[in-house]
């Protein structure tokens, strides 16, 4: 009789945990858009991650997409678990405390954070924003579109850059957001490489900045100016110096914003942004290779001290991307009143799994890091030097841990990218950065994450070299 009590007892507790486990997948991907879903058959989102973890496949992927983390479900789950418990603390204070621990990780005195589904929903927070400074009109200046995110041209340009949204469900693709179908806002783009695909020099680009910002300004327009801290094969654009001097030049006229979504900066580069009076988009989704999407955008103190003084727009074009607990309370009054949602549980919870790897990754040596860093960087770049078919897509060290590689003969290596993530030629699922198309060629992107680099530090480095060593050996055999 006991022993069966015992038993019945297991039974019960195992039925408990697969169905909390259960609950997380199923929560995960929920409040964001269909790029997150997962398909029913394969499981998996659009980038080929599923919602729950897959270490055995080979994630060199940081620059798109990973699968989340051991480490960042067992976060979540947690997570998940005490909001569920008798007595448990509010939601309200699940979004405040990784409001709290985002602000200990990057922020400077006095700065807020804005939870937010995904880095291109930081450029619908960013524009909000302007236009609420602005009361005129608006030119935002996007450092090259093409190598940040598809849909970011349109979010700058106050519209739908998908069909769907994440908590207002079905909207029209290329319409402006609701409010804004009047506004004026003008979207200006600077390159950061020539027509060929070369990189410009970065001058030049800082000449530029200054020439479009100026002219708008001229024309009585506000002008949103964006430093992109790493594209998607890693370079800058617009160097801080230059925002510093068009920011002191037009005091009250331009709102610069960095675009650190994939999340390579250092904490300390983010924290002097903000004390430059910088505002700043990162995920934790791409390097620190939390669950797509997790977003954030953080404010200076200075530019969070006016927008509370501005009291927040008399109606938010925002309901359909955002929840009144995305923001921080200073502004959740004014900027979250007309929002019809209270909160995004399953962006809460992406993120409680990325600060679990950001923080991990942060509690390791800034040396340590930098090494394992420096040699994956390394490891890579003698792969592709010791396979003739493949080279690297610039000889300018790109941010860390992102290697742009490129086939020699030009041809296009969308093929092997879908074959390597389907696990084709007996291989296991090896997972790089979505192709990126430069000048005539196409790279694919071999990225280091945090996790990688957490665990190497302390197992050593030997796995990452036997992993390179079956992801490039595959992609060999796949162009034979």
């Amino acid at each position: 009789m006991v022993a069966t009590s015992a038993s019945s007892a297991r039974r019960a507790e195992i039925g408990a945990h697969w169905a909390q486990e259960e609950r997380l997948r199923l929560l995960l991907p929920t409040g964001g858009d269909d790029r997150i879903w997962p398909d029913p058959v394969t499981r998996r989102n659009r980038y080929g991650a599923p919602a729950v973890p897959a270490p055995d496949e080979l994630w060199f992927s940081s620059s798109t997409a990973c699968a989340i983390s051991p480490r960042g479900w067992r976060a979540a789950g947690e997570a998940l678990e005490r909001l569920m418990a008798p007595g448990s603390p509010t939601v309200k204070a699940l979004f405040d405390g990784l409001r709290e621990r985002l602000i200990a990780l990057y922020g400077a005195a006095g700065s807020q954070a804005v939870l937010a589904a995904s880095g291109t929903e930081t450029e619908l927070l960013a524009l909000t924003l302007a236009m609420e400074l602005a009361r005129s009109p608006v030119t935002n200046i996007v450092v090259a579109p093409a190598e940040t995110g598809s849909g970011v041209p349109a979010a700058a340009s106050g519209r739908h850059f998908l069909g769907y949204s994440p908590l207002g469900g079905a909207v029209v693709a290329r319409d402006r957001l609701a409010g804004w179908d009047e506004a004026q806002i003008t979207l200006e783009t600077i390159d950061i490489r020539r027509p060929c695909g070369g990189l410009r020099v970065p001058g030049m680009v800082d000449d530029e900045a200054e020439t479009r910002v100026s002219r708008a300004v001229a024309t009585g327009a506000f002008a949103v100016l964006h430093v992109l801290d790493a594209s998607k094969t890693g370079h800058p654009g617009v160097s801080r110096d230059a925002a510093r001097r068009i920011l002191a030049r037009h005091q009250g006229r331009v709102l610069v914003v960095v675009d650190a979504c994939q999340l390579r900066a250092r904490p300390a580069q983010i924290r002097r942004d903000l004390e430059s009076g910088f505002a700043v988009m990162i995920t934790g989704s791409k390097f620190a290779a939390g669950p797509a999407f997790c977003g954030a955008l953080l404010l200076p103190a200075v530019l969070a001290s006016e927008l509370a003084r501005h009291g927040g727009p008399a109606a938010t074009p925002l309901a359909p991307y955002s929840a009144a607990l995305d923001w921080p309370k200073a502004l959740r009054e004014s900027f979250a009143a007309g929002l019809e949602h209270p909160a995004n549980l399953g962006l809460g919870l992406r993120w409680a799994a990325a600060l679990a790897e950001i923080e991990a990754y942060e509690a390791i040596p800034d040396s340590s890091r930098s090494a394992l860093l420096a040699r994956f960087e390394q490891a890579v770049r003698g792969r592709v030097a010791g396979y003739p078919g493949l080279a690297l897509l610039d000889e300018t060290p790109a941010a860390p841990g992102l290697v742009p590689v490129v086939h020699v003969d030009g041809s296009d290596p969308r093929p092997i990218y879908v074959a390597l993530a389907a696990g084709q030629a007996g291989a296991r699922r090896c997972h790089l950065g979505q192709p990126v198309a430069i000048g005539e060629r196409v790279a694919l992107r071999v990225c280091a994450s945090m996790p990688m680099i957490t665990d190497a530090a302390k197992r050593g480095f030997a796995a990452i070299e036997a992993d390179l060593d079956e992801a490039f050996d595959t992609w060999a055999k796949l162009r034979a």
